[in-house]
């Protein structure tokens, strides 16, 4: 189901040949944000995205949320934003907009893993069905400094996959931090490594599941790594 007009990137990307794909974002912050509107900009629609959090004003600089949604939940803000975007009434929309903690449901198609914090990270992929029967294609992950990111694409039901993930996990205390003691999160960096996730999934579908295992991005000085999936 196509909202609004892609005429302009239907030779790179033709929306309707996906529809039927379920795509899950798990946290509507600094990139999950982001993700959720390039994805609508490429004109899917069967996306559910899920976060409890309420926006505040520091998330302004770095999030997609725009001043009058402070205090709105992100999802809720997420609904407003796409129903302005698309152009139809906030109920007549088709995606899901979950105002909930996610930690033990298990996905199916495609999953956008940006939650706050690597031990929900974790306890999220836990939770997957990781046998042959799974329903749940691949996970796209984000990791984010001031001026460095990744991004991380597996299968959970590739055991080599999923295990140079876990392997390639932190502590949550290992996260960068201000002198203030909050984490540090950077708007062009966010936004640049959100859509880097979202390429890495176009290219999973456009070239018959083709995409990098890993992708580490440096901006200060601009400088770009990868590595093949197995």
């Amino acid at each position: 189901m196509t909202l609004l007009s892609t005429i302009r990137h239907d030779s790179v990307f033709r929306a309707g040949e996906y529809s039927n794909y379920p795509i899950h974002i798990v946290g509507a912050g600094a990139t999950g944000s982001r993700v959720f509107m390039s994805l609508i900009e490429l004109g899917l629609t069967n996306i559910s995205v899920y976060d409890y959090d309420k926006v505040e004003a520091h998330n302004l600089a770095n999030q997609a949320y725009m001043h009058e949604h402070i205090g709105v939940p992100k999802v809720q803000a997420l609904k407003g934003l796409a129903s302005m975007k698309l152009g139809i009434a906030e109920d007549q929309l088709p995606m899901q907009f979950v105002n909930e903690r996610i930690d033990q449901r298990k996905f199916n198609g495609f999953l956008f893993l940006l939650t706050d914090t690597m031990a929900s990270r974790r306890q999220i992929v836990d939770a997957q069905d990781k046998g042959p029967n799974s329903e749940l294609f691949q996970i796209f992950e984000t990791r984010m400094a001031s001026t460095h990111g990744n991004v991380y694409h597996f299968s959970p039901t590739n055991s080599v996959q999923l295990q140079r993930w876990y392997d390639s996990l932190i502590s949550d205390d290992e996260g960068e931090m201000s002198p203030c003691g909050t984490s540090i999160s950077v708007g062009p960096t966010a936004s640049l490594i959100a859509n880097l996730a979202v390429w890495e999934f176009m290219n999973f579908l456009l070239d018959d599941g083709c995409a990098t295992a890993q992708l580490d991005v440096f901006f200060k000085p601009m400088m770009f790594s990868t590595k093949d999936n197995i």
